[in-house]
């Protein structure tokens, strides 16, 4: 891919050279990971450096493949990646998730763009993959970090805070210890479970952690935790 291959970005419905303008000259210069997807999540292009830092052959011929048609760690997780297509296409408002080694050894975070048309139909998406170094990522899970983490929360149905309380508790944490992580008494956060469980009509641990594994709150992880704990590269 060492020219922009106009010819095959025309022969896809909906998306065509027209569609980007300067910026395919823009991301196939850019050292970074970018690309663009359609309404379907298939590969409509990809820079040099996508193919590079996921480790695909640099002939790969990357467009009109799905993730899971390709031969990358990420292909695997093509469910939770087509998900969060779906939701920028949704919302037309950027998205971002953090990646853990779906991409080499690196850690990453992946932003997510509506693309839209002259007529501000949107027909697809872009996205841009961005080096990260975790320095207290290791630190906030108890257990194996989840291949795919967001930053929004999968409902809308909590409070910032409870979603901080639900976080720890989901890490394996009691009462108490939530409480010296929030600078809160124990008490406050007993309430403040109660409050939780009620939202959601369960009345033990065992059952909040169902809900939470239903809803995808195993991936979340509050966006001020990443911001304190990272650097850029």
């Amino acid at each position: 891919m060492n020219n922009i291959n106009h010819k095959n970005i025309m022969s896809f419905k909906g998306i065509d050279a027209g569609s980007f303008g300067s910026l395919l000259s823009f991301m196939e210069n850019n050292e970074e990971p970018w690309g663009v997807k359609d309404c379907e999540s298939r590969f409509m292009y990809a820079n040099k450096a996508t193919l590079k830092f996921s480790q695909l052959p640099i002939n790969f011929s990357i467009e009109g493949r799905l993730d899971n048609e390709c031969p990358a760690q990420w292909a695997d997780f093509a469910p939770d990646l087509q998900r969060q297509d779906r939701e920028v296409e949704t919302a037309k408002k950027r998205v971002a998730m953090i990646q853990t080694c779906l991409w080499g050894q690196e850690h990453t975070l992946c932003e997510k763009y509506p693309l839209f048309d002259n007529e501000k139909k949107c027909i697809g998406t872009i996205f841009h993959v961005t080096k990260f170094n975790f320095i207290s990522l290791y630190d906030l899970f108890n257990k194996e970090i989840p291949p795919v983490l967001v930053i929004y929360p999968p409902t809308n149905d909590f409070t910032k805070k409870e979603l901080e309380v639900i976080f720890y508790l989901l890490q394996s944490l009691n009462s108490k210890e939530i409480g010296e992580r929030l600078n809160l008494s124990k008490r406050t956060i007993e309430n403040k479970l109660q409050l939780i469980y009620g939202k959601v009509n369960v009345n033990s641990l065992s059952s909040f952690k169902e809900y939470c594994k239903v809803e995808g709150f195993e991936r979340y992880i509050p966006e001020w935790l990443i911001k304190r704990g990272c650097v850029f590269i």
